[in-house]
């Protein structure tokens, strides 16, 4: 059997701009996607920099019979308007998987793996975070996770942002790398920081690496002893962990394919179609704004009365709005100001919107009730609303059956760690995950669901209790479970319900 040799396809970071090839295309995607999430459309689109700002022609005199047509801009105050359905993309799978997260636990029952995997669930806090990071996931397109231990023993796994994870080519290595400032505005240091870990013959082997900054760009590698010294920063000490054949770090890709293995952005191929939304609704505010407003006509006869009048006050013929407050009337001219209303025809332009929609929710796979643009008829069965979600349930088991794997990956990771710097001797095994329904159920519907389970004698009574009271706890449930056997002991040993059969002496 060949020996494993040690990883020599390390990350150089001296002497190039963080974050260096080919990671850094990815991270230019990462924060255009998440400009995209967040709303700040104006700064990753090139027409919303043209909304407020309007061109005003006029004429120059180049010489003293010719003139030439000039511009100035000036600002204005059409905004961009800015409708985000991008955000809904990314958010509806993470509202169902959120949702359908049950309970975790060891897959045993009795022994300390019980007590150790609810430890880490609590203190991972795994229901909290799962919808940030799931919607993350979405909008990155990747995200990645890392396995802690601090000095009073207690072992958890964190969620990473895609950005700072950066694997070894030859996969028996990868970097965690973050940024840190040190000092106030005018004399801030940049420092890069690195969390390094990397296969051995002998096992894991974690480093802790800091590199010295100009800008963007990473000059030279310092002591990490000094710098934890001297800027009080927490630094890990670098740790060998023999036995161990695994890295203590993951990540968990989004629709990743040959050609992409780190994943890729659920907004992908959406940005054009937000675009022309946002577009569209912008031009039709601007259009209102300049021709919404009622307008006053006034005929040409009072027109002249008013300006004559301007005329022999003010030595100039001009017709003010406060001129027209009180006015008189011309009987022979017909002198009666009206108001001019503007009528436009606004369908055309709210159909092309919302069919704008509609491509960039199937592009996506997010089903059209996820918008809010088709209705319901009412109340329905899960069983109906399931139909109607089909395209976003999909798209969402996909993706929580990529967080099962990963959720089970991280506790066992935390199994092993444990083992190697604890006292405990822990059966490293995957975890159990409880997945239930991602839509929405009426109480009967699932406790009748359930009950027929139960009286069929394919589901257990603990996991009966457990769904249809999903928020009790622990020993909310025993107790339960206790009152339940009881009453069915004694219904069991009543006379009157259980007679002994007749017999003839």
């Amino acid at each position: 059997m060949v020996g494993r040799k040690e990883s020599i396809m390390t990350i150089v970071y001296t002497n190039k701009k963080f974050p260096p090839p080919p990671f850094d295309k990815d991270v230019e995607l990462m924060r255009y996607y998440r400009a995209l999430y967040d709303g700040d459309h104006d700064e990753i689109f090139p027409r919303a920099k043209t909304v407020g700002a309007d061109r005003r022609m006029k004429w120059r005199r180049k010489s003293y019979k010719e003139w030439e047509q000039t511009h100035e801009t000036i600002q204005s105050n059409h905004p961009y308007i800015v409708a985000n359905f991008s955000c809904l993309v990314a958010e509806v799978p993470a509202d169902l998987v959120n949702r359908a997260l049950g309970n975790i636990s060891a897959d045993t029952e009795e022994g300390p793996e019980l007590e150790f995997v609810s430890n880490v669930v609590s203190v991972s806090k795994i229901n909290d975070k799962i919808w940030a990071a799931v919607t993350q996931q979405q909008v990155d397109g990747f995200i990645a996770y890392r396995i802690r231990r601090n000095d009073q023993g207690k072992v958890w796994f964190e969620w990473l942002l895609g950005d700072r994870y950066l694997p070894h080519d030859d996969d028996q290595g990868a970097d965690i790398a973050w940024i840190e400032e040190w000092g106030d505005e005018s004399n801030k240091k940049r420092f890069l920081r690195v969390e390094r870990q990397l296969l051995t013959n002998a096992g894991l082997s974690v480093q802790q690496l800091v590199y010295k900054m100009d800008s963007d760009n990473v000059t030279e590698e310092l002591d990490i002893k000094q710098y934890a010294q001297e800027y009080e920063a927490s630094v890990p000490e670098d740790i060998d962990l023999p036995g161990v054949t695994e890295l203590l770090c993951g990540y968990v890709p989004n629709d990743d394919t040959l050609c992409n293995p780190r994943g890729r952005s659920s907004l992908r191929n959406i940005d054009v179609l937000q675009e022309e939304i946002n577009w569209t609704i912008t031009r039709d505010s601007i259009v209102f704004e300049k021709h919404g407003k009622p307008k006053l006509a006034i005929p040409r006869a009072l027109w002249d009365t008013v300006a004559n009048t301007n005329q022999k006050h003010y030595g100039a013929r001009f017709v003010r709005n406060a001129d027209l407050e009180v006015v008189s009337y011309d009987e022979k001219n017909g002198a009666v100001p009206l108001y001019i209303t503007w009528d436009a025809k606004t369908e055309h332009s709210f159909s092309h919107v919302e069919r704008l929609i509609k491509y960039m929710l199937a592009v996506s796979k997010t089903s059209p009730q996820a918008a809010g643009l088709e209705e319901g008829s009412g109340a329905k069965a899960a069983v109906a609303m399931l139909y109607e979600w089909m395209v976003s349930v999909i798209k969402a088991e996909a993706i929580q059956a990529k967080f099962d794997t990963a959720l089970k990956d991280a506790i066992r990771k935390c199994m092993i760690l444990e083992n190697v710097l604890g006292s405990s001797q822990l059966e490293v095994k995957s975890p159990v995950v409880e997945w239930g329904d991602m839509l929405p159920k009426a109480d009967s519907e699932r406790d009748t669901e359930e009950i027929a389970k139960y009286e069929a004698g394919v589901q257990a009574l603990e996991t009966t209790v457990r769904r249809m009271h999903p928020d009790w706890s622990e020993e909310a449930i025993e107790e339960e479970m206790t009152k339940i056997e009881d009453e069915q002991t004694a219904t069991r040993m009543n006379p009157t319900y259980s007679q002994p059969p007749k017999v003839t002496l």
